[in-house]
């Protein structure tokens, strides 16, 4: 139910009444709009390729070092030093795929407000 002050402007002690007005669903009749989510910020989301596949490479790298601390030294800490490693990589990669995913969200926030907003 939405609701719509009246009266309001009016001379007289009344500040206004609240009345019931329709609820319309306009949104859902509009067409989508005239750009299409993969046209807009093609630079962004090339960016946003590049920063995931050197996530990728990133976890690929962190395995072979922490198999290379592992099973290429001699060092008597090596399996404690290639999980910490491997932690820090994975937990890094992480993080920084989480904020590639944070940005694509950003810009479907925007393009669903810019959708609404017509």
């Amino acid at each position: 139910m939405l609701l719509r002050l009246a009266n309001i402007g009016r001379a007289g002690p009344s500040l206004g009444t609240l009345t019931e007005a329709p609820v319309v669903f306009t949104s859902l009749n509009r067409p989508d709009s005239t750009e299409s989510a993969e046209e807009k910020y093609p630079a962004l989301r090339i960016v946003l390729m590049i920063w995931k596949a050197l996530v990728v490479v990133q976890v690929i790298v962190t395995i072979g070092v922490a198999l290379f601390a592992w099973l290429g030294t001699k060092d008597s800490n090596s399996v404690g030093l290639g999980l910490l490693i491997l932690l820090g990589g994975f937990l890094s990669a992480l993080i920084q795929w989480a904020l590639a995913e944070f940005v694509e969200v950003v810009m479907d926030i925007e393009e669903n407000t810019r959708r609404g907003a017509d």
